[in-house]
């Protein structure tokens, strides 16, 4: 079973903090810092151990999560000097620890402990990677900057944020081989730079890459304030494991949870 967690949290996460003095990882969404949610959803589903890729504002990010004593889990950083370029980087930096399969979340998407297990529970092969996908697009918060994936029976035939054709969104969290980074390293030593979608469009191309459908789970990419002020309501109507309401009831409050969230701050 997976025991590991790789968490990407090195870039400016400007859209949400507009400059301000709290890195992206550790704005509050219902009075607790978007890193330690994930890192409790991550230990609640069995991840014993972390790895925190850092770069802005780095220190401020390990000195606050080096004094969370509510956390079961060892916890790894590792630093990414290059933070301006793609987040692909950031998966190279921690190449040392992904000698075999292991989570990969990144440090903005809140999500519920079933979406994990979703991903965890679908077989991979040696060298193939999966990610979480949600095909329910009309109830996706903020559609337009989300990461689409277009799919090929169960295989990802292709992904990015301006697919005009599409089947399902990336919901942040994967299951990866240690195949994906050496690619990723590949790309990074001959252009000096990679994303993680070059990643996965390579990996799929290879037959490699895979998805796991997440359901009814929810999960929220915290990118900007207004899908801040909507996790928050998420988690007063959910519970704080986002998974308080039976699945029919979560698929029908999209509108009432965005006139909330507009109204409410």
């Amino acid at each position: 079973m997976t025991k590991r967690a790789v968490i990407l949290a090195a870039g400016f996460g400007s859209r949400l903090t507009d400059g301000g003095p709290i890195p992206k990882p550790l704005v509050e969404v219902g009075d607790e810092p978007l890193l330690s949610r994930i890192l409790r959803t991550l230990g609640s589903e069995g991840i014993e151990e972390a790895v925190i890729v850092v770069g802005h504002r780095r220190e401020v990010i390990q000195t606050e999560v080096r004094g969370w004593t509510h956390l079961d889990m060892d916890i790894e950083f590792v630093v990414n000097d290059e933070y301006d370029l793609s987040n692909g980087v950031s998966l190279v930096k921690a190449a040392p620890y992904i000698d075999e399969h292991c989570i990969l979340s990144m440090s903005d998407h809140l999500y519920s402990p079933d979406l994990v297990r979703a991903v965890m529970d679908r077989p991979v092969r040696e060298e193939e990677s999966v990610l979480g996908i949600d095909r329910k697009v009309a109830d996706v918060f903020d559609i337009d900057d989300a990461t689409k994936v277009r799919l090929d029976g169960s295989r990802i035939f292709d992904i990015g944020k301006t697919l005009t054709h599409y089947d399902a969104i990336d919901t942040g969290v994967f299951h990866i081989s240690p195949k994906l980074v050496e690619i990723l390293a590949g790309l990074y030593a001959t252009r000096g730079d990679c994303s993680l979608s070059d990643g996965v469009k390579t990996l799929a191309a290879r037959g490699d890459m895979g998805h796991a459908d997440v359901g009814e789970a929810f999960w929220v990419d915290v990118d900007t304030p207004l899908a801040q002020r909507y996790a928050e309501v998420m988690l007063r109507l959910l519970g704080d494991d986002l998974q308080g309401l039976p699945a029919p009831a979560v698929a029908s409050m999209g509108a009432r949870v965005l006139a909330l969230a507009s109204a409410a701050w």
